[in-house]
């Protein structure tokens, strides 16, 4: 087994995606940034984490279970949800430019936060010192009220059981793509919200292994990992972030596969429990 040492990815002090492009497409406008209470031991104070997570209803959010699981362990429920869009403007030269990224909705909404069973009770018993591994790093966010999202805005859906046993032999053939929204790096320029191509991706147990010529970098947590089946963008995973012993290192998916059953479970909705078990 692989000695991993796993880099939590809210620090402020952070670098974007890589060779990425900028993630103008509106079919993944459901990739969104937020932030939830956070602690830092050293201080013995609360502070913000800021992450990624991907919307599939205006009420249901997936994300990394490392980025909301103090929130829970502190009872703290309220999430600062962005979502944004790149904005353009026309030149005197009839060119259209894109001028930067920027919220369209800024909005401050308590939440409940879902763990696979398993998590949720070392969660109950360890609270703010638990430590979360790769294959289970995945947490669902269910706000207590609908977000005010636009009338036709894009939710992405999550790949079900049926998608991954199609997908996952032959995951390179269907487009997986990262999709990271980072203000803290890229406040400089116009790429806050970026997206690439994976080109090296292979399945570990329970998660997704990375080494390709993107890479994820602090500020990308709980970002989707999307894959392109037919017509149709899906959530595959999210990012766990950046893993490596002496000789190697390589990025770490949480991989959405039974484990969304087994959060659904705990969930009393039955719209909600039919968004995450497929």
């Amino acid at each position: 087994m692989r000695g991993l040492f796993f880099i939590l990815l809210w620090s402020v002090q952070s670098f974007a995606l890589t060779n990425a492009i900028p993630a103008e497409t509106p079919e993944l406008e459901s990739a969104v940034f937020y932030s939830a209470t956070s602690y830092d031991p050293e201080a013995k104070e609360e502070m913000p984490g800021y992450c990624n997570g991907n919307l599939v209803s205006n009420r249901v959010m997936v994300t990394a279970a490392h980025c909301v699981f103090i929130a829970e362990a502190l009872k703290s429920r309220e999430i600062d949800l962005q979502v944004g869009e790149y904005r353009y403007v026309k030149t005197p030269a009839g060119e259209t430019r894109r001028i930067g990224y920027a919220p369209v909705l800024r909005e401050k909404v308590n939440a409940q936060f879902f763990f696979t069973q398993d998590l949720k009770r070392r969660l109950d018993s360890s609270g703010v010192r638990l430590r979360i591994g790769p294959s289970e790093d995945v947490a669902v966010v269910v706000f207590d009220k609908p977000l005010s999202l636009k009338e036709n805005f894009r939710f992405t859906q999550i790949a079900s059981a049926k998608d991954l046993a199609g997908v996952l032999p032959q995951v390179l053939n269907y487009w997986p793509t990262v999709v990271t929204i980072n203000p803290f790096e890229e406040i400089s320029t116009n790429d806050t919200k970026r997206m690439a191509k994976l080109d090296n991706l292979t399945k570990g147990s329970g998660n997704l292994e990375s080494k390709s010529k993107a890479r994820v970098q602090a500020g990308d947590s709980g970002a989707p990992l999307f894959v392109r089946i037919g017509t149709e963008w899906k959530q595959l995973g999210v990012v766990k972030g950046r893993a490596e012993t002496l000789f190697s290192n390589w990025d770490v998916y949480g991989l959405l596969d039974q484990k969304m059953c087994d959060i659904a479970k705990q969930v009393s909705d039955a719209e909600t429990k039919a968004l995450l078990c497929k």
